[in-house]
């Protein structure tokens, strides 16, 4: 008989991973200043370049819907029994900071090499097209490596990958670190030397965090997944 996948995630899930609706509603506040000092900072950065891409009043649009959700949903009675949509909500939220996050390391590499090159508008447009798609190539591919996870039992109590987010994934390989002081070493070498090759290390911390924010799309398969259980199955309903 073919197990559904969602029965392997209700029978194998931990409560390490069923986040508390209080939990979330703390962090909330946190969150929303973070993506108003993106919003700000990508405006900046997206006004240096050729054509009207900030999207400033969509942005503080979405942010101000989401803080009346927020407001909505405050009360704790209220929180509690809607805590499937308060959870919807929160992920929804955290890929928007994600995406701002994404935009505006991508974008800054371009800032950075814009009198290198020559920009315009149609150059832009198509950087953003480009954006669009590696992120959904990235979302596609993750929900595909989710489900290999799911099946395999990587989210069984015990489980390597619920060791690890036990210490909140803080004990690094010791190449990570390697790779990290170099990197540093490199970057003081550069502002030593100055030129053409502080440029390209700058460009190069820009593509790292570019990449390194893709981290919370990976995540987003997972997070989906947890809302559509908490629809579906009472088990994933928390009481306070």
């Amino acid at each position: 008989m073919k197990i559904k996948l969602e029965q392997v995630y209700t029978l194998e899930f931990t409560m390490g991973l069923r986040y508390s609706p209080l939990q979330i509603r703390h962090s909330m506040p946190l969150i929303f200043l973070i993506l108003l000092f993106i919003t700000w900072f990508q405006t900046g950065i997206m006004e240096s370049l050729p054509g009207d891409f900030a999207t400033t009043k969509l942005n503080m649009g979405l942010i101000v819907i989401s803080l009346l959700f927020y407001i909505a949903l405050y009360p704790k009675k209220i929180l509690i029994a809607f805590q499937n949509l308060q959870y919807l909500f929160a992920i929804c939220f955290y890929q928007l900071t994600i995406f701002m996050a994404i935009k505006s390391f991508y974008f800054l590499l371009f800032d950075t090499i814009k009198y290198e090159i020559k920009l315009n508008v149609d150059t832009i447009i198509i950087a953003y097209v480009t954006l669009i798609i590696i992120w959904i190539l990235v979302f596609i591919l993750s929900s595909f490596w989710f489900r290999k996870r799911l099946v395999r039992g990587d989210f069984k109590k015990n489980s390597e990958l619920q060791k690890k987010r036990s210490n909140l994934g803080l004990r690094l390989n010791k190449k990570v670190y390697i790779l990290i002081i170099g990197f540093f070493i490199v970057t003081l070498l550069s502002r030593i030397i100055g030129g053409v090759m502080e440029e390209v290390v700058i460009c190069l911390w820009f593509f790292v965090a570019f990449v390194l924010s893709f981290i919370g799309v990976i995540l987003f398969p997972e997070h989906l997944f947890t809302a559509y259980c908490k629809f579906k199955f009472k088990e994933f309903h928390i009481e306070e």
